[in-house]
């Protein structure tokens, strides 16, 4: 499978995009997530965040405009962001909310204005916060190398420059604005994680090793939105212990989701014309967990057709439902088990499960 520099621009860190092929719709599960945390969570209305309401996005807004028909990646990404379909949910915030509102919040003097639907106020514009760091380093990732006659791409890398800065400058403005040191310290050290991710991209265009793709995949996925929701319980004064669990246990969603995401993709047991909705987009073949398992050298490439062996695939599925089940595990301690939230993370791990044991996509 082969992409265009736009699509792998779109695919690689998780912006969604619709593709021919068999990846599993998450899209039922989250719009009940959002429905349990009461909070829509599409780019569109990320879009519209009052953060984002001044005179420099007005600027920025009016160089864009200057981007039409330069085919520059930064261009698509903003096209996506504004017309993208309803059922374009983002997942990073709704995890995070999810897995709050399961946590529950101590019984100390909140405010009972500052709290809806079990969340706190803090913990939904910290939500928000994560979102807009994720499309700051997008902005970054869309800079692309200049040739010659390619002046016209000049302005597109400026913009993306601008627009990732002015987008992570504002979060970590707004970070500071919650007076909890250790928030700004966690949220931090997972944007320094994100900036490694980019090295490691060009240092590693092929996976030798299932531990090359947890790394690469915790760096440029994992760590942001769960060291959100170690945040997020820092912000209501949770236990130092608690907040590792709930670091752990989105870790260990969202290693399964893209494990099971790619198992789909390339099982040719499933039906070849379905086209759904990614829940973290897609991947090249050589960065991919199937092919991390194949123990190929970094120089080595294949064809998508040598991911479709069985014995493979048996083997990321037992990879994955491991993984699935150290997330179970860790939902069945400390949280509330009668929260909703709770009975819907369960129900995302056991549909995976599911779906691993009957070899069929969700």
């Amino acid at each position: 499978m082969r992409f265009s520099p736009v699509l792998r621009f779109l695919t690689s860190n998780g912006f969604y995009v619709h593709i021919k092929n068999t990846t599993p719709n998450w899209q039922p599960l989250l719009s009940e997530g959002e429905k349990i945390i009461g909070y829509p969570s599409s780019l569109r209305s990320l879009v519209n965040l009052k953060y984002l309401f001044n005179e420099e996005v007005s600027t920025l807004i009016g160089y864009l405009r200057k981007l039409v028909g330069t085919q520059h990646p930064l261009l698509k990404l903003a096209t996506n962001m504004l017309e993208s379909p309803p059922k374009a949910a983002h997942s990073r915030s709704v995890l995070l909310l999810l897995i709050s509102k399961a946590a529950g919040i101590p019984q100390k003097n909140y405010q009972a204005d500052m709290i809806k639907h079990g969340i706190h106020e803090h913990q939904r514009q910290l939500a928000e916060l994560i979102e807009m760091i994720h499309l700051g380093i997008l902005g970054h990732r869309g800079i692309v190398d200049l040739k010659e006659n390619q002046s016209d791409l000049e302005q597109g890398n400026k913009i993306a420059v601008l627009g990732g800065d002015y987008l992570l400058s504002q979060a970590c403005g707004k970070l500071a604005e919650f007076r909890k040191p250790q928030v700004v310290e966690t949220i931090g050290n997972a944007i320094a994680e994100l900036s490694k991710a980019d090295f490691y991209l060009k240092d590693k265009q092929s996976l030798t090793s299932l531990t090359e793709w947890y790394q690469l995949t915790a760096l440029s996925v994992a760590n942001l939105v769960a060291s959100g929701c170690r945040a997020s319980l820092q912000l209501v004064d949770h236990s130092s212990s608690f907040q590792d669990q709930a670091y752990y246990l989105c870790r260990h969603m969202i290693f399964s989701c893209i494990m099971y995401n790619e198992i789909s993709q390339y099982s040719s047991l499933l039906p070849k014309d379905s086209s759904s909705l990614t829940l973290y987009g897609t991947v090249p073949i050589n960065r991919s967990f199937p092919f991390s398992l194949m123990k190929k050298s970094s120089n080595e490439s294949v064809a998508s057709e040598e991911l479709n062996d069985q014995q493979l695939l048996d083997q990321c599925r037992e990879q994955c439902l491991k993984e699935s089940n150290k997330a179970l595990i860790l939902l069945q301690t400390n949280f509330d088990q009668q929260s909703p939230a709770t009975t819907l993370l369960r129900s995302i791990i056991q549909r995976i499960q599911d779906g691993l044991v009957s070899k069929t996509v969700i």
